[in-house]
Parts: C-alpha cells; sequence; structure tokens
C-alpha cells in the first residue's frame, strides 16, 4: 500500500474517534440521487409477528442516507437481513425534522423522540475555549477506562430516552446495552440509565466503557474475558476487495475523483497508528459484532419474562463512506462485509427468544464534489480556516479592527468577549457578508432559536429546532445544496445539513410484534423512539411523538 493509502485510513479512523460534523443547508431541491424502484416483497407478516419481544434491537449504521441503501440494496445478496428486513418487514422512509445531521444529535433523537432544540445535542462537538473542540460527550469527568485523557458519559443529555423509561417501568429490572465503535453512538442512546456502554479507543486498543459506567475503575467480567480473547492486533490486516470483478461491472473503476487517496488494498499496519487506522476496516464492525453478542450473553439479554433493550451502533458505514464516498468499491465492499456479519448476529438473536428490530440510519451523506459534479449536480467544500478568516474580515471592516471569531465548529461560530460585546453589530454584518461566499447560503443569530422555531421558512424552522434556547454557539452557519464543511484537503465528503440527502434515511422494522407494513409517505423519524417503547411496552418519552411508525401491532399486556 502507497502512502497515500495509509494516511487515509489512518484519517478514517480519526473520524470514527474526533470527527466534529458539518453545517447545513435547505430541504426543497432534488434529491441527490433518484430512488429505485422497490422491490415488492412476500405478502403477510413474519412468523413472530404476534409475539411480545423479549428483546428490542436498535440497529444504527451511521450515515446510511435512503438514497444510499437505493443505491446498494439491489447489490446486496438474497441471504441478506436487510434486504430481508426490506422485503419481509415494516419498511418506511422518514426524516430528521432538523438541520445539523450529525451524529450525535442523529442517535440522541432516535431515542428521546425530542429534537435538539429539546435535547441539548446539538452537534458532535462544541467549542471550548481550552480544547478548540470538545466532543458533546465529553463531560471533562468521567475518564475512559485503559485512555485517561479521554472522557465520555451522557451527562450533556437533557431529555429522557426508551431506556431510561425501560429501566424506570421494569425496576431496573431490564438489561440495557449500547456499543459502537464510537462513544457518543454507544452512549446518547441509552441515556443516564444504562447498564453498561461499550465503545472502541484506539489508545486503549479495545472495546472499553468509561468511568460512568465503570465508577470502581474495572471493566465487567464479560468485557475483560472477550477482550482477552479477541486482541484487535490479528485482526490489522490488508483489507483487498472480496469480488473486484463484480465491482467493477456494478460500479465502475475503483479510482475516483475526490476519493481520499483510493485505490485497493488497504493496510491498517502501515499506518503511523494502526490502532486508529482499525476503526476504518471492515474488520471493525466484525469485532464489534462479536463483542455485541458477548454482552447479549453476559447480560441473559432476552431470556426473561422483563424486555431488555440493545443499541448497535454501526460507525464503519459512516467511517468508509466520508473517504471514499457512498459509491466507492471501499463502501459496497464494507457494507456486504457488515451485512454479512450482521445477519449472522441477528440469526445468533433470533435463536434465544421473540426478538424485534429496528434498523435506521443516524443521518445521511452528500456526495463526492467531483462526482457531483460531473453529473451535473454542484457540490463544493468548505474550509474552518476559510470561513473564520472570511468572517473576520466582514467583522473588521464592519466595527474595526479587532479579534471578534474564537471558533468554528461547525455548524457554529463563537465569537470572542468582544465578539459577544457586540453580539448585534457583528451578527448583522456577518448575515450580509457570508452568503456572498461560494458555497454558503446563509448564517442565522443561534439566540434566535425561538424565532426561527416559528418561522414560515422551513430553513429557519430546521435551523431553530437544531438549537436550544442557550445554544453553544453564536453563529449557525447554512451551506448550500451539495457543500459541506471538508474533513481534509485531500477530498473525501461529508454530511451536516438539511439538504434532503442527508435529512432522509431508511427505517426499517422486522419481528416479534412486527407486520409487514410499508408506505410512500415520508415520516417523521423522532416515532422511532414511540416505536422502541410500544415493542417495549413501556410509555413513550416524554418528548417523544404519541404515535408509533406503522407495522407495531398493538398486543395485551
Amino acid at each position: 500500500m502507497n502512502s497515500n493509502g495509509t494516511a487515509c485510513l489512518l484519517f478514517a479512523a480519526s473520524i470514527a474517534v474526533a470527527m466534529v460534523g458539518a453545517p447545513g443547508c435547505a430541504t426543497t431541491k432534488p434529491q441527490a440521487e433518484p430512488a429505485v424502484e422497490k422491490t415488492p416483497g412476500p405478502q403477510g407478516p413474519p412468523s413472530q409477528a404476534s409475539v411480545a419481544p423479549k428483546l428490542v434491537v436498535l440497529i444504527v449504521l451511521d450515515q446510511l442516507g435512503s438514497w444510499v441503501l437505493d443505491q446498494h440494496l439491489p447489490l446486496l445478496p438474497s441471504s441478506s437481513v436487510i434486504r430481508r428486513a426490506y422485503e419481509d418487514g415494516a419498511s418506511h422512509t422518514a426524516e430528521y425534522p432538523y438541520a445539523s445531521t450529525q451524529t450525535a444529535p442523529g442517535h440522541a433523537s432516535l431515542t428521546t423522540g425530542a429534537l435538539p432544540s429539546v435535547h441539548g445535542i446539538v452537534g458532535n462537538a462544541v467549542y471550548d475555549a481550552e480544547l478548540g473542540a470538545r466532543r458533546t460527550v465529553d463531560d471533562r469527568k468521567h475518564a475512559v477506562l485503559g485512555n485517561k485523557d479521554r472522557y465520555v458519559s451522557p451527562t450533556q443529555l437533557r431529555s429522557e430516552t426508551v431506556a431510561d423509561v425501560l429501566h424506570r417501568e421494569t425496576d431496573a429490572k431490564a438489561r440495557i446495552v449500547g456499543i459502537s465503535i464510537k462513544g457518543r453512538s454507544a452512549v446518547l442512546p441509552v441515556g443516564r440509565k444504562a447498564n453498561i456502554a461499550v465503545f472502541y479507543d484506539a489508545v486503549a486498543r479495545a472495546m472499553t466503557t468509561s468511568t460512568y459506567y465503570a465508577p470502581k475503575n474495572r471493566l465487567p467480567d464479560w468485557l475483560r474475558d472477550f477482550r482477552k480473547s479477541n486482541p484487535v492486533e490479528p485482526l490489522l490486516q490488508t483489507w483487498e476487495p472480496a469480488e473486484p470483478d463484480w465491482l467493477q461491472k456494478h460500479l465502475g473503476p475503483d479510482v475516483s475523483p475526490g476519493e481520499m487517496y483510493p485505490a485497493f488494498p488497504h493496510d491498517p499496519r502501515e499506518a503511523p497508528d494502526p490502532w486508529y487506522a482499525f476503526s476504518g476496516t471492515p474488520e471493525s464492525s466484525e469485532y464489534l459484532m462479536a463483542a455485541a453478542y458477548a454482552a447479549v450473553k453476559a447480560e441473559r439479554m432476552g431470556l426473561d419474562e422483563v424486555p431488555d433493550f440493545l443499541v448497535l451502533g454501526v460507525s464503519g458505514t459512516d467511517i468508509v463512506g466520508h473517504v471514499w464516498g457512498a459509491r466507492s468499491w471501499e463502501y459496497a465492499d464494507n457494507l456486504q462485509r457488515i451485512d454479512r456479519a450482521l445477519t449472522h448476529f441477528v440469526k445468533l438473536l433470533e435463536a434465544r427468544g421473540p426478538v424485534a428490530f429496528v434498523l435506521t440510519a443516524d443521518h445521511g451523506v452528500a456526495e463526492l464534489p467531483e462526482r457531483a459534479q460531473a453529473e451535473g449536480r454542484a457540490g463544493g467544500r468548505l474550509r474552518g480556516e476559510t470561513l473564520i478568516a472570511s468572517a473576520e474580515q466582514a467583522a473588521d471592516a464592519a466595527l474595526g479592527q479587532g479579534n471578534w471569531i474564537a471558533g468554528y465548529v461547525p455548524p457554529l461560530f463563537t465569537y470572542t468577549a468582544a465578539g459577544k460585546a457586540r453580539h448585534k453589530e457583528l451578527t448583522k454584518a456577518l448575515r450580509k457578508s457570508m452568503p456572498t461566499m461560494d458555497g454558503v447560503e446563509a448564517v442565522y443569530d443561534a439566540r434566535d432559536s425561538a424565532k426561527l422555531r416559528a418561522s414560515n421558512k422551513e430553513i429557519e424552522r430546521l435551523v431553530g429546532a437544531s438549537l436550544p434556547d442557550d445554544p453553544p454557539g453564536d453563529l449557525y452557519l447554512v451551506t448550500e445544496w451539495g457543500w459541506f464543511d471538508a474533513l481534509s484537503e485531500q477530498g473525501g465528503t461529508n454530511h451536516g445539513t438539511p439538504w434532503d440527502y442527508d435529512r432522509r434515511v431508511p427505517v426499517l422494522m422486522w419481528g416479534a410484534a412486527v407486520e409487514r407494513r410499508t408506505s410512500q409517505d415520508v415520516h417523521d423519524v423522532l416515532r422511532v423512539a414511540t416505536t422502541l417503547a410500544a415493542l417495549l411496552n413501556v410509555p413513550a418519552p416524554a418528548d417523544a411523538p404519541e404515535s408509533p411508525l406503522p407495522g407495531v401491532m398493538r398486543l395485551p399486556n
């Protein structure tokens, strides 16, 4: 593997641990990709439809937007669990009703049923005067076991989750587990009362947790045993496509403009830090699912009369998608390996007893700008340094020479003390100047969240829905259609906008208490929380919508 390839995998892995996300744009233009016609599946419900589940599993495939699934569904084998879910279960399209389509707010919204303006998770990270950017789950208090410089907890989440309700309604008898490669994807959806949240850490070189779940600084026995039996180092293997001829036939050449160091093969062992690079390989998702099943067995999930709740956050789709794009060889090969591992994982869980599955995504993704432009669509990358420099220049022109912008962590600019003292004047100047830049649609006063939520313009309502009344920044930036915050000078793609390609995701349900249902409507994704509550037979979280998605059977208590 050449030096470009090793840098690519290092960057891919760093996205999984530290990426801060991107800003947003508007919603009424056409989808980035035309949807393929859905293949009709067998009529009639799955065999366990009338049985109450003893285990409910939320599977979040990070970055699997609706248009991405449309692209890849026909390429998956007939044995695929994703195809089974699509053809035999309840299949819907849903959209996030807010602008900041990043991983952290997506995972928080799926199980709270609340908007970021309510649950408080605006983005993957916020501006921090000392750190520059601080992850949303970094509370500076609960250290990660095996990495004393990293902190992870759900304490910043302001709304209760389905998991919190389940814990309360069952008098703490339900077993609740969140697990993912990313910390935020494991922690946020299971809220404050989970038995444990498990995630990967490159410094620890293994799956781990934080002192929030292990106050005595001790891993649970099952996790310690799993790490001993499943070390990561043997999984640092050269990644080559399983079927290059097939990929060539269906997707064209391996190398496409805009991919970050695109050529196969990719060897994480040649990266400057192989342990970070591991997160950008298919082996990481297979490792994740093995750990998830170990947790299920250790916690005896699904084996008694009290329903249990598992959240499985599959991060590999996002990491690979950022680097190579959703129409790349890497994305297709990775998704097929994830699908095979997920198919096996689902069969193992089904063998334990009645189980219900909900599969969805935390957000979509934009096309690689080079591909979009070649096919006649708009697209481009915005660099944070350029945005800050332009904002400073405009502020100097309007207010005089000074230091006005403390930092930019997408989608929010944060002002310095001098900027905050002249907030109204500075914001007015930036609202006039910033949209003249290529790729910038608009900027909004983050303090106007209530006013934005009441606007008659959809884009403003979506921005307002992303902002609590005490926002962690001062100015919200919205990109133009197809544009996003660049993650690297080398290329790649991102998400974080209110365009349909970022907001629309599939919701597939199957298993116990689920009947086959499809609809042409686009549903509110916040109904996933209510759906999970219905499957668990507990009240929905306080901030969630009233009704579940179609397909959940009403079973007697």
